[in-house]
């Protein structure tokens, strides 16, 4: 929090008990002497300077501003929480900040509400995306953590590494001195039967059997309008491809598999090309923390949401509110989420 004071300029001072009550806030805000070190130099008592700093604020001698930037809109945490049945929500005040600084926002949010949920001897899954990358960039480097963090899907060689899960794998578990492991499959291979071919080798059927267990799962949310899809899907799906699977339905993708406006995985040839521990998973693990904004996201997130493929989103109150105000909504607001 930061403080400031100065001299309310409607208000003149006329006496000198105002000037005495601007010295003691000069001593206290400025100084930052304690209230019975300025007791001790007036020679008053304690609770007359907590008094005196009181009605300093409500005269408006003193101006206190919070100069905190990423500020949270508890009222929309709530009406998501509601809607969705979710275990919590973290909802960025975006104040029509360019999308990298909303994003860096978002990160610090996850960050601090992952912090708040990792113990000793969990293990933690990690997809991948920008907006995670944001938050492996937040978490502080404070203390040691007996984790083991794992990717829940393949690698995608993505042009940007530090993205991907295999990058993203390394950082977190860097910040909490913790251990991780590597999956070294791709994301997407050429057919079901390379994918079937490769899952039954021990080491990734070991990574993707600890990733199904894990306690919590940090998630990305991904899209299909061309503006948010094309960099994931990079050397995987081209355009036309991606254009295909918008028409016939599909809004979003997590653990790199497709589903619709509803969140139901749709039964398509591309979805059984992926290596990951699937969404189907996500309902058995206890914290799915999923972080994405952006009003191009608004119908993916959504999806999800009604999906139940999550219980914990942070995003931002241009996303949230687009969510909200959506014909779409469920009729009537879904149970909460065990």
């Amino acid at each position: 929090m930061g403080k400031r004071m100065r001299r309310s300029p409607a208000k003149a001072i006329p006496n000198e008990s105002d000037d005495l009550l601007i010295d003691v806030a000069v001593l206290y805000y400025e100084e930052r002497l304690t209230q019975e070190e300025i007791s001790q130099r007036i020679g008053t008592s304690r609770s007359t300077i907590s008094r005196m700093l009181d009605e300093a604020r409500e005269r408006g001698i003193v101006h206190i501003t919070i100069n905190y930037p990423w500020r949270r809109n508890h009222d929309l945490e709530d009406q998501l929480v509601e809607c969705f049945g979710l275990h919590e929500a973290r909802v960025l005040v975006a104040n029509e900040r360019p999308e990298e600084e909303i994003r860096r926002g978002m990160g610090v949010l996850a960050a601090q509400l992952i912090d708040s949920h990792v113990r000793g001897g969990q293990v933690l899954g990690v997809s991948y995306g920008r907006s995670l990358s944001s938050t492996v960039e937040a978490l502080h480097h404070s203390r040691k953590v007996a984790l083991t963090v794992v990717p829940v899907i393949g690698a995608l060689g993505s042009d940007n590494p530090s993205i991907d899960g295999t990058d993203l794998v390394r950082r977190f578990a860097g910040a909490y001195g913790a251990e991780y492991r590597y999956l070294p499959v791709p994301l997407l291979v050429e057919d079901p039967a390379t994918r079937d071919s490769l899952l039954k080798l021990p080491k990734v059927q070991e990574i993707l059997d600890l990733a199904r267990n894990a306690e919590i799962v940090l998630m990305g949310i991904g899209a299909l309008a061309p503006e948010v899809s094309s960099g994931i899907w990079m050397g995987y799906l081209d355009e036309a491809r991606l254009t295909k699977l918008r028409q016939i339905g599909a809004v979003g993708h997590m653990c790199g598999q497709f589903y619709d406006a509803d969140g139901k995985t749709l039964d398509l040839e591309v979805n059984g090309r992926t290596i990951g521990i699937g969404i189907d998973a996500l309902s058995s693990i206890h914290n799915v923390i999923a972080v994405a904004s952006g009003l191009r996201k608004a119908e993916a997130i959504l999806g999800a949401l009604k999906g139940r493929h999550l219980n914990i989103l942070v995003t931002d109150d241009d996303t949230a509110k687009a969510i909200l105000n959506t014909d779409l909504l469920p009729a009537s607001p879904l149970p909460a989420l065990s």
